[in-house]
């Protein structure tokens, strides 16, 4: 009896493993008549869908593009990427200014500046400034370079370094006296809405040149922050705070532009100094941006030039309509019209020949 009964299981078991491996086989036998009977089908479709392929070459091109499309797996990686950043610099850009203007010690003066920023990579960028002036007949030149990090949506930080030369005059007692000046700094931006605050901070050396007598000047911390509001994209109001040659100054300024397509817009800008000892001046003129698109005054400052080369607008005005009146109209000789050795002028200190 437990044989008939071990019998039984053993021939029960063999039946349904059967029953199982004759499913199965019919299962793929169906999946490959299936196969088999639709390949004319899909074949068709597939020579319908490639018409267009001519050579083994675009038969590969099309595998390719078809695996590609065929993983669903890099659509949903696409979607959970951050986004990225803007450039640092939309493209090659630049743009040059011509102004006139006034000063408490000058007459009037003139000049013109110009900018070239360029991406480096990127989050990076460099900016190369230009400018000349000229303040009665007396003239003056600087450059500047820049190299900043910059997110368009965040802010930006760089390094600065400018040199300036003011060609000076002829003096009955020191002779030719002519001034150059350095400037080595760190700048940054931040963009808060339609705010931008902006600032620059770091050292300034100071030359004076005489054919009669030699100068000592010593190196001086110097500073320019300001604060710009977007009234519209197109629109803008600044102040800030100026420390150049040991003198402070309030600076205002605004820009209008207008857009003048192919990339390129035009604006109107106005800048003022309010400086201590009666140093004032004022300038106006018309400024003209090329860029890879057009875009709004905002954007452009943003995404293209930066507005880091204000700086050398001011400058530019400060040495010649400044450090001028610093040198020649300061009191410094003496009744008898000799000046003593160690005489300090205006912070620089004369050098015994």
């Amino acid at each position: 009896m437990p044989f008939s009964r071990q019998c039984i299981a053993s021939v029960g078991a063999a039946f349904v493993a059967a029953l199982l491996s004759f499913s199965v086989a019919n299962a793929e036998s169906a999946s490959d008549k299936t196969s088999a009977r639709n390949w004319d089908e899909v074949f068709a479709k597939s020579l319908h869908d490639q018409t267009a392929i001519s050579n083994p070459t675009d038969w590969a091109d099309a595998s390719a593009l078809g695996y590609a499309r065929s993983a669903p797996s890099d659509a949903a990686a696409v979607r959970w990427l951050p986004p990225q950043p803007l450039p640092a610099v939309d493209g090659i850009n630049a743009k040059i200014d011509g102004y006139g203007g006034g000063a408490n010690h000058s007459n009037g003066f003139y000049g013109t500046n110009g900018s070239l920023s360029v991406p480096l990579a990127q989050q990076w960028g460099l900016q190369l400034d230009g400018g000349v002036g000229s303040d009665k007949g007396i003239g003056a030149y600087s450059g500047a370079g820049h190299i900043f990090w910059r997110d368009p949506s965040i802010g930006l930080l760089g390094a600065y370094g400018s040199y300036s030369h003011w060609n000076g005059v002829e003096t009955q007692t020191f002779g030719h006296i002519s001034a150059n000046t350095g400037r080595f700094a760190a700048e940054g931006d931040y963009y808060l809405s339609r705010w931008t605050l902006s600032g620059i901070a770091g050292v300034e050396t100071v030359s004076l040149n005489s054919t009669v007598l030699r100068f000592s000047v010593p190196n001086r911390f110097f500073d320019h922050v300001s604060a710009a509001y977007y009234v519209t994209d197109n629109f803008k109001l600044s102040a800030g705070h100026l420390y150049a040659f040991d003198t402070h100054f309030l600076t205002l300024g605004n820009e209008y532009g207008f857009a003048l397509g192919s990339g390129r817009m035009a604006s109107l800008f106005t800048e003022g100094w309010i400086g201590e000892h009666g140093n004032n001046a004022v300038l106006a003129g018309l400024r003209v941006y090329f860029g890879q698109h057009d875009k709004s005054l905002i954007d452009r400052h943003r995404q293209d030039d930066p507005t880091l080369a204000e700086a050398l607008l001011a400058n530019v005005l400060v040495a010649v309509a400044v450090s001028g009146a610093v040198v020649i109209e300061s009191n410094i000789l003496t009744p008898t019209g000799q000046l003593p050795s160690g005489q300090l002028i205006q912070g620089a200190t004369v050098v015994n020949p």
